[in-house]
């Protein structure tokens, strides 16, 4: 049921609920919470009419979507009228310190009196029965602002309010000498001096990027494992393959948007999208009659995690290329037009439902589904109802195909995606991946179009996209989809609270490690194979996109584990480091940091010393990455000390091997 309907049932007032004992606040204590500020009051005095200085704006266009959109005053015969009283003069929306407007259009301005906050919106300026544009940024807060709009004279006089949503502002020069953020720098650099690839960061808070750099070259080594030294730079303008941050920022954004229009059900059959979807006669495991959109959401629905449909010589039943075996023709293609057809009819591995298993194949569906919805391909969907409406000019599909070099972009794994020449299959590249989607999937099956995988991006753009979550559904005078379906997306999954509706979520402390653990329970956000992070903060309102290409290194060992690449044993490419830092933006200073380098170089040295699975080159140059930083932080007392200890001396005798 809507919120708020009860009150409009004739049967069941608010006055019938307390008079039948249900307690609830008086209006006085609703107008001290909510009311105006007494902001500069004295005691037993007149309340100051503090008045909002910014500048208006008469006569702009105010043809958007808006967080808030409301006519005023709510008369007692409309829909949206509450009995409390109180009530309809007083709104919540979400803002910053300073930023901010209100858009409104008054038949008569003189008859209202605004509060933001509890200080007046001067209305003087305003011109009747058209927009103004003005600017509250000296009054805003950052998260809720309380909105209030009085009919002082009204009569049958209206005033219309719209207010945008908050857009990102660049405050990075504030934060150009944070003791963090150089700690940070100073890291990441130190690791491509020893070996890592590269990376892109951007971070904000609260509606402001304070960090945006870009590190290293777009493509690191030569195919044979060599460093290479002259190559393209990365600039805050590269593309990076964001691999499964494709689901978040492509699928699952076109499905909410969908189920906030009314035009998709999570809990509908996904038979009702796709009505070829059902059990086939010789399905071992049956379910996908009664599967829903919501468990393909919750990585539920039955499906193996990798079937390989490019691969027609991958054995499900090993889960290995067999050469020559020809053990997966049933569900080989290579054609975006059969993909569905060999989705539709890969045998489940578990009943929908009683387990949780992580699959690209459930939002390579979602993307088909989106498709059926909107008749359109799915990047021309997220295109047109996203990417374009915010300018965004660095978020794209197949970017060799619109408009971007391979220079544009950073490059993925060496020899194509043979892992350094152990893996082979049908039309499989062997050169340098650059601009080309990694995922074999998404490439060879889905034309690099694909719910699961594919989209590249810059790190700014990817956070312009991780703040409509902080704002609750919208950017600027974009909205995309309600608070309400937001929430239903975010919040956590009965059986596991790492997973949302598509959404990876830190929980208590199941995704730490990534999303580190000083942020929110809450924080949402998502990983990418190819080395990319995305983490939304949403308490804090913090976000956090760390694009690394950790896969454009060499493989460390093809024969014990072609997976296993040299960029994936340094700190920046596990994520938890990088984030954590910046999340911790705030408050920290150079000895508190010092600490911190203190604290990775002791256990990254007993993790080497103890453990053999990090007994490798590339986990003793990162040890050694980090020695060079406390050399250039030698002056700190607590550095100087540490480099007198056992440990240290211990540390560098392994470094300098």
């Amino acid at each position: 049921m809507e919120k708020g309907s009860l009150l409009r049932q004739p049967s069941i007032s608010r006055r019938s609920l307390l008079l039948n004992g249900t307690a609830i606040a008086g209006v006085g204590a609703l107008i001290g919470l909510f009311g105006c500020s007494n902001t500069g009051v004295e005691s037993g005095g007149a309340v100051a009419d503090n008045k909002a200085t910014g500048s208006v704006t008469n006569g702009v266009k105010a043809d958007g979507s808006y967080q808030l959109d409301k006519t005023f005053p709510v008369l007692a015969d409309s829909d949206a009228f509450d009995d409390s009283l109180i009530t309809n003069a007083m709104d919540t929306f979400i803002g910053f310190e300073k930023q901010g407007s209100l858009l409104v259009n008054a038949t008569d301005p003189s008859k209202f009196k605004i509060f933001v906050n509890g200080t007046t919106v001067a209305l003087d300026d305003i011109e009747k029965d058209d927009w103004a544009l003005i600017d509250i940024s000296s009054i805003t807060v950052n998260g809720n602002n309380r909105l209030q709009v009085s009919g002082i004279d009204a009569g049958k006089d209206t005033i219309a309010v719209r207010i945008p949503y908050p857009e990102l502002v660049d405050a990075t020069d504030e934060y150009r000498n944070n003791d963090n953020f150089k700690l940070l720098d100073e890291i990441i650099q130190a690791e491509i001096d020893n070996g890592f690839t590269s990376a892109q960061l951007v971070v904000a808070r609260n509606g402001r990027i304070i960090k945006q750099s870009a590190y290293g070259q777009c493509n690191s080594y030569s195919k044979d494992g060599k460093r290479l030294n002259d190559g393209a730079k990365v600039t805050n303008d590269t593309l990076y393959d964001l691999a499964s941050n494709t689901k978040m920022y492509c699928t699952n954004y076109a499905v909410q948007k969908l189920a906030s229009e009314g035009k998709l059900k999570v809990t509908e059959l996904v038979s009702a999208y796709i009505p070829e979807f059902k059990d086939q006669p010789n399905d071992a495991i049956k379910g996908k009659d009664v599967l829903t959109v919501q468990e393909i959401l919750q990585h539920q629905a039955g499906f193996p995690a990798d079937p390989q449909y490019h691969n027609i010589d991958y054995n499900p039943a090993t889960k290995k290329t067999e050469a020559g075996s020809r053990a997966n023709q049933a569900l080989y293609t290579q054609k975006r037009d059969e993909a569905l057809k060999k989705i539709i009819e890969t045998p489940l591995e578990y009943m929908p439902g009683t387990s949780t298993k992580y699959s690209d194949v459930d939002y390579m569906l979602l993307g088909f589904i989106v498709e059926k919805i909107t008749g359109q391909r799915l990047d021309e969907y997220v295109g047109d109802s996203f990417y374009k409406p915010l300018g965004l000019k660095h978020v794209t599909f197949n970017p060799l195909d619109n408009g971007f070099t391979k220079d544009d972009c950073a490059a993925t794994e060496l020899n194509g995606n043979t892992r350094d020449g152990v893996i082979s299959f049908e039309n499989i590249r062997t050169d340098t991946i650059q601009g080309e989607v990694h995922d074999e999937k998404a490439f060879y099956t889905m034309e690099g179009i694909s719910g699961h995988a594919g989209l590249f991006s810059n790190a700014r753009d990817l956070a312009v996209l991780t703040q409509i979550i902080i704002n609750r559904g919208g950017y600027g005078d974009h909205r995309f989809f309600d608070g309400d379906t937001l929430d239903q997306f975010i919040k956590p999954k009965d059986t596991n609270a790492s997973y949302g509706l598509g959404w990876r979520r830190k929980a208590t402390s199941l995704y730490s490690w990534a999303f580190s653990p000083i942020s929110d329970t809450s924080t949402v956000g998502h990983t990418g194979w190819t080395g990319t992070l995305t983490v939304i903060d949403p308490v804090e309102n913090v976000s956090v996109v760390l694009l690394t290409n950790t896969k454009n290194s060499p493989v460390l060992d093809k024969e014990a584990n072609p997976n296993d690449f040299v960029g994936n044993h340094y700190l920046t490419g596990n994520y938890g480091m990088p984030a954590t830092i910046s999340f911790d933006d705030e408050g920290a200073n150079a000895d508190c940091n010092d600490a911190k380098l203190i604290d990775l170089i002791r256990a990254k040295y007993q993790l080497i010393d103890t453990n053999v699975a990090y007994q490798t080159n590339p986990d003793i140059a990162e040890l050694k990455a980090l020695m060079s930083i406390a050399d250039q932080r030698k002056d700190s007392e607590l550095i100087s000390a540490f480099k007198k200890t056992e440990v240290w001396e211990s540390a560098d005798n392994l470094a300098g091997k």
